[in-house]
């Protein structure tokens, strides 16, 4: 190594993290994130925010739940995916093998 330290190159003599390029970037970025936040289709129950019906997944007003329950809400009316909070919806269900088609009327464009 160097026998005397006054010797040694000045490689970061001059450093300062407060000013350096990537902290300048990063005060620059721009957080798209913080406007837009989209709002939830289902509450904290697992109900259809505009009209609080809790419709199944499958898309029948009748059914009590014909899914297996879901893991966070124990709820049988849940799909793969749990509907509390949930920002999608189902538009419609079609079952292979006929040209049977159930479409969600509560699907907002």
């Amino acid at each position: 190594m160097y026998k005397n330290m006054r010797n040694a190159p000045k490689f970061l003599e001059n450093f300062d993290p407060e000013t350096s390029a990537r902290e300048r970037r990063k005060l620059n970025r721009r957080n798209y994130s913080l406007g837009r936040k989209t709002k939830s289709l289902y509450d904290d129950c697992g109900r259809i925010g505009a009209t609080g019906k809790d419709l199944c997944d499958c898309l029948d007003e009748t059914c009590p739940g014909c899914h297996f329950p879901c893991p966070k809400c124990s709820s049988a009316k849940c799909g793969h995916e749990c509907r509390m909070n949930r920002k999608w919806m189902y538009d419609r269900i079609e079952i292979e093998g006929n040209d049977f088609v159930v479409k969600n009327d509560y699907k907002t464009k």
